[in-house]
Parts: C-alpha cells; structure tokens; sequence
C-alpha cells in the first residue's frame, strides 16, 4: 500500500482535465492525483516540470492567476546616499562631527527601511570618503567596491591540489588522521615525484605549508580532516564555518554562484574575445543546476538567468539541441544562495527574484573563497576542462603569459560551439564523475547526477516556483501609468490588449494603473489591476517591435531627437538597428578591443533577431495547448501520513 508523506490537495490542469493533487509517495519519487475519485499516479520530475509550467495551483483552490507584490528595495548605495543627505543637514546647522554622528542614528532609527542599521553608523572619515567619492564620480561613487579587494593570485598548480587532495581523501577514510607537518612532508614528496613524472622539463611550483593550508581552507567543507592545534579564535572560526556546512543534508539547501572569464580564445563574426561562465552549484549533490556562458561581463541579469535555470531545469528540447546523453531534470526552490561581493550579485532585478521567491541571499567577504568552496570546486574542475581545448590561454606546461599568442594563434571553436562542448561537459562528465567524500557536506563518495537523483528519492526537495512567479520577477521597474482611449504609453511605446480596454470601459472617470516593466524586452508590460490587484500582460501595439531593451530604446530616442508627442514605431526602431544607434558608445581604443567590441554588437544584434522571431512572455490560451502529461495508475491504495523524509 502506498503512504504518503502528507496530503497536499493543490489541483493541477492537463488542457481541460483538472487534477486533484493527492500528495507525494513516501519513499518513492512520485505524485498521486485524484480524478473524479479515479487516482492516477506521474513521477516527480514531471510534477515538477507542471509546476514550472504554471499548470499547479498555488493554493488549494483551482485558481490559476497572479498578483504582483509590492516590494521594499534596500540597497548601499541608498543607504550612503540617506547618510550624506542626514550630514549635510546639520552641517548646515553647525553641528560637529561627533554630534552629527549621533544626530544620523536618531534620524536613521525613525526611517523603517534603515531602522536595522542605525546602531552601526559609518565613521566620520567613512563619512567624508562617501561624501568625496559621490562628488567625484556622482551615484556611481556609493558603490561597494570592497569586491575588488583580495589576492587573486593561484599559490600552487593543478598537480599539487591533486596530490593534496587525493592524501586528504586516504587519510579520512581511516580512523587515523593525518596532522599539518606529516601532510605537508608527504604532499612535497608525492608532488614532487609526479609533476617530474607528468612535466620532466617542467619547473614545480609553490609546494609549502602555505599552499596546503590554502587547499584546506578553500575546497574542503570539514573541519576533521587532519588532527592539528588551533587557538582560541581559529578554532572557533572553524568550527563555526565548519558547522554551517554541515547544515546541508538536502538538495537545494544552498546554492553557490560564481562567475570568471574563461581561459579560452573563441571566434564570433570572425573576431576573437574571451567569454564569460557563470555557475550556480547545488551544494548538497554537488551538480552544476545553472550555467550561462555569455559574451558580455556578467550582470545582476546574468546571475538571475543561471538561478532561472535552476529553478526550471531544462527540457527535453535543451537536450537534444546539445546532443546530452545523461539526461536528468533538475529543478527546485533553493533555500540559501551564497554568492560573492560582485557587481553581478546585485541590482533590482536579483533584489526582484529574491521577494518574489523568499531566498536568503548571503554575500561572502572579499578575498575568501572558502565561505563557497562547492562552487570553488565545480570552477575548478571547469578551468581543467578548458586547459585541455585549443585556444586555451593557459595549460599546465604554459602560463597564461606563455600562452597568450600561441592561443590565439590556436583558436578555432565559435562561441556556439564552445557553448556546446561545456554544456556536454557538465552533464556527460561532470556530471558522472564521483567528489570526494573531503569535499562531499554529505561525505558520501557519488556523482553529482547519483547524488541528486538518490536525495530527490529520498528526502523532500522544494518545488519550483510556478512560471508565472518567475517571469514576473523580470519584470522589476515599477511605473505610474494613466490609461487612455488607446492604451498606455511608456517610453514613448504604446500598448493595448482587451483586458486594458475592458478595464477603462467599465471604470469611470481617470483611471491610474502600476505597470511593471521588464528592462530586457519593451515588447510586453504588466499591469495590474487598481482593485484585485491581478496581473495581465499588455503587448505592445505595434506587432513588428524588436525585442530590444529599456536602456536600447533609450538610446534610440535620445539619438533621433524626436517630438514629444510623436510615438516610437517598430519601423523607426528597425531602421535605427540597422545604423547601430541602440549600441552603447564604444570606448575601444586598440586593435584587438575594438574587434571583440564588434563582435559583442553582433552578438547582442543576434540576439535580438532571435527574440523578436520567437514567441514573447505569453501567449493567449487558444494559441498555448497545455501539454499532454503522462500518467499511470498505482497498483496500490493511498495512506496518509505526516510530511517528512522516508524512514
């Protein structure tokens, strides 16, 4: 007889067959849905993937619609500029730096979005190196630049974290540990046997007590791996990171995401430029759940595309377009997402993701890569992998010195092509390839795809948010609108549908909407209604309108110098791509600056081409089939049973 873990009682539609959601078997990856008293009986991954389709109620009602939240966006940037506007107050009331100090903790504690950090206001001298950096450089002069600081330098080759690991991995599957001295003793040894073996005309690299303490502290999750003496301070610091770790005992407890550049010449448009990776690891499995690799630096948009990823998974279409054999479908709601001080872990559209879907967001100090050593890892492992393509600017003979021209000279995979290999990699090699149990939070020895597929089986994994929930989330900037007889207007772009005509039809006199707007695509807005507060997608009026930007548009009116009273046409934005008006102003001085330039405008060119010939957000009912969902029927009958993981 099958158990479940808890009853669920959401409903779920299949075209115009509405479910019953039952509830998930105990010990087995699979849903039970009701029928007119019929059960019937879909596996897990599927369940998931008609959550991510928004084919899943959100509550126990069949209602499938949306409401769009209000959101609180805090930021440093706002919090520095608030402060500065507080000193500047009374200065001008002839208060001394220590009474104005005092002064902004009172102001601050009554303003409820900086209530939480009015007991630690910035010191005098921050104060004033706030106030000179917004006069230098303006808004951009409040940003935290504390994510460029940290020794970047690699201390020690591939060769030597083998060696040290591999030791690692021997020694804690044995009651015996090893301590610092005999570890570092026998890592020489060993490093220096085998890099002589692998690169006899090689020179070894850093080898000390330093490099293996660095390895210790940057890949391994554990705090038992060697038996060593630590003071007060470094041991409480261990143990409390080491305690955090441990935590983990789920998928999708915590995700790491980090980008670089990879070590790599591609071709695009015949020019050559490095591209960007961005990973979003999973830690409990240890899998890649989010990768996107791009040509540009990476944004607060790039990060939120890999947690998308995440969040969604891929279909079966991702994995025939790339030619994936091991073909599994990881998706979730991630309770932590732990990420660096970078640029691209911030900005309203993460800000946007993060209310939307509940996540705690926790941002690493600079220079300590050993608070996300999953992530550390997978990046690892990927920049080994790349090492081994041509065009790679660095191998493990060659130094990225050594190696810049003879790369270049080298390259021949497209972008595309490069995006295809690592995209085979992640699931085909990757993916299948055992951790050590040292770097494992689980310390079980198994591939990321066997780790993941035996959690999913055994213990609860969070369901996706639904898809409406995450293409609403890019849609962050927030706008006061009035409706007219033929639409609404933004940015000089008019948009109608029959919901907005209906709504001005049965209101009386002027009527006020909010109207969410995706920065990346003006091609559709979201309005929500003044009373309900539901959701609906307004398109653009002008069928023909090229997927381009808020910031492309902008562009594109600032440079034709239009009429106020004149509106943006799809024939004058066509027209303005075609003279490349809606690219950024290059600051490219060089030779080779100048062609990856080019090649990054006919890169983002491509992409809207792209966009503008697929479909856009949504589309009507009739024009959207539901997909035909498979299910079979138990052989057993259903008992309810408390939610939890199987026993």
């Amino acid at each position: 007889m099958n158990q479940l873990q808890a009853y669920d009682g959401r409903h779920l539609r299949n075209g115009e067959t509405l479910y019953r959601v039952i509830g998930r078997i105990q010990d087995k990856p699979a849903v039970i849905l009701d029928l007119n008293g019929m059960k019937t009986e879909i596996t897990l991954e599927e369940f998931h993937k008609q959550i991510a389709l928004g084919n899943v109620s959100e509550g126990q009602e069949p209602v499938f619609c949306d409401r769009v939240m209000s959101q609180d966006e805090l930021s440093e940037a706002a919090f520095r500029k608030r402060v500065l506007e507080l000193a500047d107050r009374y200065q001008e009331l002839g208060l001394k730096w220590v009474e104005i100090k005092s002064a902004i903790g009172i102001e601050l504690q009554k303003d409820p979005r900086f209530a939480p950090r009015a007991s630690k206001v910035p010191a005098i001298r921050t104060i004033q190196k706030y106030r000179q950096d917004y006069c230098a450089v303006g808004q951009l002069g409040l940003v935290d630049k504390r994510d460029q600081s940290g020794n970047y330098t690699v201390r020690y080759d591939e060769v030597f974290l083998e060696v040290v690991l591999d030791l690692l991995e021997e020694s804690y599957l044995t009651s015996d540990r090893m301590n610092m001295t005999a570890l570092v003793r026998e890592s020489r040894l060993q490093y220096l046997k085998r890099f002589s073996e692998q690169r006899p005309k090689g020179k070894p690299g850093n080898h000390g007590g330093k490099a293996v303490q660095s390895i210790i502290n940057r890949y391994i999750p554990h705090s038992d791996v060697i038996k060593r003496r630590l003071g007060k301070k470094a041991a409480r610091k261990a143990l409390l990171q080491a305690g955090s770790f441990q935590m983990i005992e789920h998928a999708y407890d915590r995700l790491e995401v980090d980008s670089t550049q990879a070590d790599i010449f591609v071709t695009y448009d015949g020019k050559l430029i490095r591209p960007w990776v961005t990973l979003a690891v999973d830690a409990a499995s240890g899998f890649i759940v989010g990768l996107v690799v791009s040509l540009e630096n990476p944004t607060g948009l790039t990060t939120v595309t890999a947690l998308y990823e995440a969040m969604r998974g891929n279909d079966e279409e991702f994995f025939d377009r790339f030619g994936i054999e091991n073909r599994v479908h990881v998706a979730g709601l991630p309770l932590t997402v732990v990420a660096d001080q970078g640029s691209e872990n911030s900005g309203s559209i993460l800000d946007r993701l993060l209310s939307t879907t509940a996540i705690e967001l926790q941002k690493n100090i600079p220079g300590h890569p050993e608070k996300k050593p999953f992530v550390e890892r997978a990046m690892s492992t990927f920049k080994n992998f790349v090492t081994r393509l041509d065009g790679a600017t660095q191998t493990r003979e060659l130094s990225p010195k050594e190696r810049f021209e003879r790369a270049k000279a080298e390259a021949c995979w497209t972008f595309d092509e490069f995006v295809q290999k690592v995209q085979v990699w992640r699931y085909d090699v990757y993916g299948v390839t055992p951790r050590r149990r040292v770097q494992s939070p689980l310390k079980r020895r198994e591939s990321p795809i066997e780790s993941w597929r035996r959690l999913s089986t055994e213990y609860y994994v969070p369901e996706p948010p639904s898809k409406q929930q995450l293409t609403q989330m890019f849609f962050h900037r927030t706008e006061k609108r009035i409706v007219h007889s033929y639409g609404i207007e933004v940015g000089y772009v008019q948009y109608s549908s029959w919901e907005l005509r209906d709504l001005k039809k049965n209101t009386k006199g002027k009527l006020e909407v909010d109207v969410r707007i995706n920065p990346a695509d003006i091609r559709e807005i979201i309005v929500s209604h003044p009373k309900s507060g539901e959701a609906f997608y307004v398109p653009c009026k002008d069928p023909d309108m090229p997927a381009i930007s808020v910031a492309e548009r902008d562009r594109i009116i600032a440079f034709n110098r239009r009429d106020p009273d004149d509106y943006l046409s799809a024939a004058e934005v066509l027209a303005a791509l075609v003279e490349g008006k809606h690219h950024k102003p290059s600051t490219a001085t060089t030779k080779a600056r100048k062609g990856q330039n080019a090649a990054k405008r006919k890169r983002r060119d491509d992409e809207i081409m792209s966009r503008s010939n697929g479909p856009r957000t949504t589309e009507p009912p009739d024009k959207n089939p539901q997909p035909k969902m498979p299910v079979s029927p138990p052989t057993r009958r259903n008992r309810i049973s408390p939610r939890g993981h199987s026993k």
